[in-house]
């Protein structure tokens, strides 16, 4: 393995904590010079961030790692979901995919990513609780729902904290639930199908499995799914950058091809799947709030307001 590729596989496996320049020379086994020479190369591409720490020392990240604002260069954080293909035609910094919404939304408030698509539902939790996010767009309504499962006991897989598990609750008298298992990916739940009354799950998964299922929005109706949050320091450092992604957004049409490769799914499953959606960029806040009331979830409209605040940006 070359030098480069040695050096982009410490980088990644030391996630957002990052690495000495001289941590990174001891574990690639390589001379000082020939390590600053790479990490030279890759920071002019733009693969990586060094900052200075404690003195003369460096600590370096990938590019996509790198856990605060950078001037001049987005991080959007999306979930493995077909839900995102509008959002995705008009975006072209960098893209993180997460397998829930927990991680995702954290990863927002700690300013590892500067905007992130996940449940509203999901935004309203860590937003009241940190007070750094601001909700700018809409994304989509509806596009999930249950897929049934192998065992009559009445427990449903779920993503905790997500938009799967409050609509969950909202039809448990229907489905019969009487238990929640939680699962940090979409791919967890489905290989568990076999133990399970079923899950709540998104496309395009819902689709792409032949089981016995319905639609959420078949039994409740329409209903608010994900929007899209900026952190607020992420805002500071690039409002002008944001802007012009967020017009583009606006005008933007789905496009199945860029969502599929990048969230590893076939083309033609993301196509089938955009059938199932409303895409709304417009945030529509009375019926998320109303949405918020369905649910039950008791938060006072002073402690939301804060959230719309950037709606009009």
């Amino acid at each position: 393995m070359r030098v480069v590729e040695r050096v982009l596989a410490e980088l990644r496996k030391s996630k957002e904590r990052g690495l000495l320049q001289s941590e990174l020379v001891r574990k690639v086994r390589a001379s000082k010079s020939t390590v600053s020479e790479v990490l030279s190369e890759l920071e002019k591409k733009g693969v990586i961030v060094r900052e200075q720490e404690g003195g003369k020392s460096l600590r370096v990240w990938l590019t996509e790692l790198y856990p605060k604002p950078i001037k001049g260069k987005l991080k959007l954080g999306i979930l493995k979901s077909s839900e995102y293909a509008c959002l995705l035609s008009g975006f072209s910094g960098i893209v993180k995919v997460y397998n829930n919404a927990m991680d995702l939304t954290r990863d927002l408030v700690l300013g590892r990513v500067d905007l992130a698509a996940s449940p509203f539902v999901t935004q309203v939790m860590f937003g009241v609780m940190m007070k750094n996010i601001r909700i700018v767009r809409g994304v989509a309504y509806n596009g999930s729902g249950v897929v049934f499962g192998d065992e009559k006991n009445g427990i449903f897989g779920s993503s905790e904290l997500s938009a799967m598990e409050i609509m969950l609750r909202l039809v448990k008298d229907e489905i019969g639930l009487k238990k929640f298992r939680y699962f940090s990916s979409p791919e967890e739940m489905i290989s568990s199908l076999n133990s399970l009354n079923g899950v709540g799950i998104w496309e395009p998964y819902f689709s792409s499995l032949n089981r016995d299922k319905v639609f959420f929005k078949d039994i409740i109706g329409d209903h608010p799914c994900c929007t899209l949050a900026v952190n607020v320091e992420s805002f500071e450092e690039n409002k002008d950058l944001i802007k012009d992604f967020l017009a583009e957004y606006d005008k933007a049409k789905p496009d199945p091809e860029k969502l599929a490769e990048i969230c590893g799914f076939s083309k033609e499953e993301v196509e089938k799947s955009l059938k199932s959606y409303t895409f709304v960029k417009e945030v529509r806040e009375d019926e998320l709030l109303d949405f918020l009331k369905l649910a039950k979830i008791e938060i006072s409209r002073e402690s939301l307001e804060p959230l719309f605040e950037l709606q009009n940006f």
